[in-house]
Order: C-alpha cells, then structure tokens, then sequence
C-alpha cells in the first residue's frame, strides 16, 4: 500500500523525539477500539442474530450460500483426509479448483471452531460480523508509525479505523454477502510494511521485510486472489510515485529493495508452490474469462451519489438507482464534504506520506472506474487506463469496481493524518474551528445507515439427520435446481453442507470449466430437470422415451439418487407433478422421509 513515513523528508524517525505528554503506551486503546467496531457491526447485523443458524446475513446475491458451503467444506475435507482445495463433492464427475473459487480457506481454518460446533450460517454470519471489525483495527496497527503516540494521535487512528471498517465499500459487500471482501486485511497490512520498505535510506534488515511481506500476500492468496492483485498493483503504483517525487533517492534504496523483493518472492513461490499451481494450472480451472473486463467498471456518478446504506443522503431520491451494478458493487461514495477535506489536508498539510497516499488513493480510483468512464449507468465511451491492462493475463480477471477497496483505505488514511496535524496547519480561532467541522461533516457523510438486511436459510429436516438414507458415495440430483439465482438458487448448496456434507451433488453453484465448456457457473440443464421445469409448469408432458433418456442421462452422469425438496422452488409449480416425473424417471415410487422426497436410481 503507498505509504512513505516522515523519515522520508525529515531525516529521522517521528518517534525519536522527546517525549511528548499525554502520550498513550498501554495496549487498552486497540482493545477499547476493537470492542467499539465490534458493537458497532453487531448493530448494523443485528437482524442475524435473531436467529443465527436460521438466517443469513445480506440479501442480494445468492454468495452466501457459496461461502458457507466453502466454509463446510474445509473442516470436512481436513477431518476426512481429503484435499481442502480440490473436490469433487460439486460439479461431479469433473469437481473443482479452490483457489478459483471464492473458498476463502485461511478463513475457514479460522472459523472452523464456529463451523463445526454451531455450522456453516453461524460460521458465515460470524464472519460477517467480524471481517470489517478485523480489517478496521488492523488499520489502526499500520497507522502507528505514521501518526504521534498522543491522546490526538489516537483519536485519529480510531476514526480512520471505523471510515475504513464500515465505509461505503464495505457496507456494500456486507449487504451482497461477499464474506471475502469484507475481509480486506491486505491493504492495511502492506500500508505498515510500506513504511519500512521506502523509509529514506538503505533497508534494514531487507531480507526480514521481505519475507513478511511474501507471507502477507501468500495469506492473502488463501483469502481472496482479486484482493492479493489489487493490492499488489497499488504497491507498486506508491513505489512508482514515490519514485516519481523523489528520483534521487532511487539508487540508495534500490539496492534494498531488491533483496527484499527477492525475499518476497522466494517466500511467496516457495510457501504458496501448491495454491499456485492451482491457481496458474490446476484443474478444473475456467479456461476462458469469468466476465467482461468492460463490464465491471465502477459507476462515475457513484462519487457523489451515496446508496441507501448510507445515513446521510446528499443526492436527490431515487438517484442511486440509476447507478450501474447492483447495490452490493457500488461502494465507492466518496461525497462533496469529504472530497473537501482530502483536497483541503493535500493543500496545506506539508507531509509526503498524506500527499502520497492523496496520489495513489486518485490513482486507484480512476483504476475502479475501469476502461472507460459510466455515469449513471450510461456507458459514455469516454476511454479510461485501465484499458491498458484489460486484456493483461490475471489482471484481466480482476474486476475494477473492487478496486474502491483502495481508495476507501487511503481516504481513512489522509483522515488520519489531517486530524493528528491539525494543531500544526490550524491556529487557534476561527480557522481551526472550521478545520474541525470540516473534518466533522465529512466523517458523519459516511455514517452507516440502519440498512442491512438478512436472508432466511431454511434447511429441511431431512438434510440435518439423513439417518443413512444417503451416504459419500452417492452422488444425488437436486430438485429444485441448484443455480446462481439470487432469490435463493443456491439454496440447495446449504442443505448439502447441513449434511455434513455427506453426499455428492452433480451440479452446484461455482466457476469451474468441464471437458465441453471453457466455463461453467451452475448446474447444466440435463432431461431430468428440463422434464421438472414442464412438468412443474403444467405446460408439457414428456412422453415415456424422454423419461428414458432423462434416466439413462442420470446414470450416465454418475447420479444414484433424486431428491425432491417441496415447497423450496422459486418458479412456485407444481411439487406433485414434480414428484410423479421424478417416480418416472428413477423407476421408483420414492418415500417421503419428514420433508424431502428420495428416489433411487437403479443401475441397469
């Protein structure tokens, strides 16, 4: 992350000065502040905790039930001997590639004792709540050499902490449920490793730096891959823009840097061999791109227009609605008050870290609007850099609007700054009393608004206990299809991972590639389940030979048996005729066991 300390212009680190009074050396400020972020997100979740293991936190995408089956699966796979980072218990026969998923296994390690004690939801919901709380104080740890020890200092870190926790990118992905983004702990991390690595003069200890920093992005490999790219490419944009504003300091800290980096490296490749084997070749891999590069650009408009997760509303009703993507994308509302104070602190602030960290914080935003500029969610054909590195190999599959993770750190950042200098840059009187409301205006434009919502996550009895019904090797079709539709297609998922999981599903919810296809994203239609759709429909029939061909289709794709969950299908037709068809197919009556139908396929 961009970052250059005092020392860079001042010759000497902050802290060797005398002592100052009112300093603050005790460990109780990050406890007082990690207790305040904490009840502050359990206030935005609050809805979850009615019921836990019941609902599911966010509401817009069907990510949820994705992320808690990942979370399932890791414990599982551990306990059973099995690879956490390949399977085959979705998408049989061809399985999946972890780390092209959104598997976020170094935080299933951490949320196993939740997940295997009180189950995926709770595990889910668990880390929903504690992401940005995490993400907050570790922005607090980084700004530590970068702001005085005084009671000012910490007030400063404090409030940079939660812009940062429960800023508008972060509220967005809350209310999405991507569990991976609110776990942004990257770029804090590698804003406290920059003040070591371009601090003015030779490294110390290059090879140390080094290695941390390559643990700090294999960590991030086994969190979320965008993240780790993301944050890299804003490392080297501040070691660019460090260079740019200070050439003549290159060659003495060139030498440095490179062993570093080489130590980085070597950390990183030699750690992380396996995930990146499966990252650059494992299977299972989509062998073609996930999305369109030009589609996922930020909205422009989103600057100034905030969404309805924020409490203060500066924009006319109904204006966000226009915004290009779904409210858990837009998540880079800056607004006017706040634009104010970043210009103003960039002005009349002499600190290289606030200006660096000003630049690189632009940089970024203009990378998060991707290849070319969309206001309102009208495409303006208005070229923008990222264009450059759309096509990139890896970069490419970066989605710029995820990018606004950087600007969101590097404002709480200059935040910070600003509120610790401000005796320096502001005399007492009147203009010290409009720096302060200033920086007061600004920080309540980004308080959070009392709008997260919740999902329910049903899971029938059945699921819970199969009682030996089914086992590991069966491989089972569900109906009703397991897709990636927001209003509850992945549903099916959860009642697997509630299992234990303990059977194989064909299908899933993923991104994976198969022997036909460069890339696949959900179940594939097969007879069976177009049958279902018509016969649910009442709008066909399907005669006995396609009821034939539907189960040899079955048996030929490894399936042993049908369930049949009523009451769950979002197309809201018919369940009976849906069991009957599914009588027709298997060639057995079924037996309906507490609340789900289960037929067996008999092999010819």
């Amino acid at each position: 992350m961009p970052a250059t300390t005092e020392t860079a212009t001042r010759g000497g680190p902050r802290h060797a000065r005398a002592p100052v009074p009112g300093r603050v050396h005790a460990a109780a400020p990050y406890l007082l502040l990690a207790a305040g972020y904490l009840l502050v997100s359990l206030w935005l979740q609050r809805r979850v905790l009615a019921d836990p293991g019941g609902l599911l936190a966010g509401h817009v995408t069907a990510d949820a039930d994705m992320f808690s089956w990942w979370l399932r699966w890791f414990p599982h796979a551990v306990a059973h001997g099995q690879n956490p980072l390949v399977t085959d218990w979705m998408h049989w026969p061809y399985g999946l590639n972890a780390l092209w998923n959104t598997a976020v296994p170094l935080l299933a390690l951490v949320l196993t004792p939740v997940t295997v004690t009180a189950g995926p939801v709770v595990a889910f919901d668990t880390g929903v709540v504690l992401g940005p709380v995490v993400s907050g104080l570790l922005l607090v740890v980084a700004l530590g050499p970068y702001l005085s020890r005084t009671r000012r200092g910490w007030v400063a870190r404090g409030v940079a902490g939660a812009l940062y926790a429960f800023s508008p990118f972060h509220l967005a992905h809350a209310i999405a449920g991507h569990l991976n983004l609110l776990w942004s702990v990257l770029p804090p991390a590698l804003l406290l490793l920059a003040h070591h690595l371009f601090a003015r003069g030779p490294l110390r200890r290059p090879w140390w730096l080094g290695a941390l920093t390559g643990l700090a992005l294999l960590g991030q490999l086994l969190l979320y891959t965008q993240t780790l790219a993301i944050s890299v490419v804003a490392l080297v944009l501040a070691a660019a823009v460090l260079a740019v504003r200070f050439p003549s300091r290159v060659r003495a800290l060139l030498p440095g840097l490179l062993r570093a980096g080489a130590a980085c490296v070597a950390v990183f490749v030699v750690l992380g061999a396996y995930p990146l084997y499966l990252v650059l070749a494992g299977p299972n891999r989509p062998r073609g791109g996930i999305r369109s590069v030009d589609a996922t650009g930020a909205d422009l408009a989103n600057l100034l227009v905030p969404t309805r997760l924020t409490a203060l509303q500066t924009a006319p009703p109904g204006a966000a609605d226009d915004l290009a993507g779904h409210i858990g994308e837009q998540g880079g509302y800056v607004g006017v008050a706040m634009l104010a104070l970043l210009v103003v602190a960039a002005l009349v602030v002499r600190s290289t870290t606030l200006r660096v960290l000003a630049t690189v914080g632009a940089l970024t935003w203009v990378c998060s609007l991707g290849t070319h500029v969309t206001w309102f969610g009208a495409d303006t054909g208005v070229p923008l850099p990222w264009a450059l590195v759309a096509h990139v190999p890896l970069l490419s599959d970066i989605e710029p609007v995820r990018i606004q993770v950087l600007p969101a750190l590097c404002v709480a950042a200059v935040v910070a700054l600003w509120i610790d200098r401000i005796p320096q840059v502001a005399a007492p009187g009147p203009v010290r009393i409009c720096a302060v409301v200033l920086t007061a205006l600004a920080v309540v434009s980004w308080l959070p608004a009392d709008a997260q919502e919740v999902r329910p996550a049903p899971v029938p009895a059945f699921f819970h206990d199969p009682r030996g019904a089914l086992s590991p090797a069966d491989v089972v079709e569900i109906y009703p299809r397991v897709t990636a539709e927001w209003d509850d297609g992945a549903q099916g998922l959860r009642w697997q991972a509630a299992s234990g999981p303990g059977f194989r599903i064909r299908g899933g919810y993923f991104i994976a590639s198969d022997p036909d296809e460069d890339l696949v994203v959900a179940s594939r239609w097969n007879r069976y389940q177009i049958g279902a759709r018509w016969v649910a429909d009442g709008k066909n029939d399907p005669s006995d030979d396609y009821a034939r061909r539907a189960a040899d289709e079955l048996r030929a794709l490894g399936v042993t048996a049908v369930t049949v969950v009523p009451g769950t299908s979002t197309d809201r037709g018919d369940d009976a005729r849906v069991v009957g068809w599914s009588a027709r197919v298997t060639g057995d009556p079924g037996r309906f066991d507490r609340d789900v139908w289960l037929f067996r396929i008999t092999p010819r």
